[in-house]
């Protein structure tokens, strides 16, 4: 069982380390350094930084499904909402982004394994986003002027940002702020 906490911790400080200061920000002394054990301990879990990163997508990735199905009750604008305050949590947690963002800084740096896993993320999140989308499309609460995988870009290009922005200016209320804008954006007009 202690084997298993150990990599429990490291997969933990390894993801709060990402998201704090970037790949290249930290290094698996700091992770050694943190949770208290020797550095060549580490290596008994995961034999490089890359394969750590490939675990903190894969959880990353199983939280986001663990999430998305928290949320399906939720009418469409409501979850849009609910994906910016995940990034504003991050955010008012030592002034974390999310692990993509982190990722994407250091981009060049990856290895493809990590590259691959990163963009299968992206790719999976932009999907589940186009759905919501088309899903307020089709109930008439978001605007159908715009295909649904042309907003998904644009929000997703505005989470990105409003998140870099908030670590910046350290003002996580700016991801909220960039939430009612885009779902002022998203919505569907009235017709008087």
């Amino acid at each position: 069982m202690k084997a298993l906490d150990t990599k429990s911790k490291i997969l933990k400080e390894g993801r709060a380390l990402l998201q704090r200061y970037g790949y290249n920000g930290f290094s698996f002394q700091d992770i050694a350094d943190t949770i208290g054990i020797k550095k060549p301990s580490l290596y008994d879990h995961y034999s490089s930084k890359e394969e750590l990163m490939i675990a903190i997508l894969e959880e990353y990735d199983r939280l986001f499904v663990a999430w998305t199905q928290k949320v399906d009750p939720l009418p469409p604008k409501e979850k849009i909402r609910q994906v910016f305050q995940v990034f504003y949590s991050f955010s008012c947690d030592g002034k974390k982004v999310c692990p993509v963002l982190a990722l994407i800084t250091d981009l060049k740096a990856l290895a493809k394994p990590v590259q691959t896993a990163m963009r299968a993320f992206i790719d999976k999140w932009l999907t589940w986003l186009t759905g919501v989308l088309k899903e307020g499309q089709k109930s008439h609460s978001i605007r159908s002027d715009l295909k649904a995988e042309m907003l998904s870009q644009m929000i997703y290009s505005q989470i990105m940002g409003a998140q870099l922005q908030a670590k910046i200016k350290n003002d996580p209320d700016l991801i909220l702020e960039a939430a009612n804008g885009v779902i002022a954006l998203i919505s569907r007009e009235s017709k008087t």
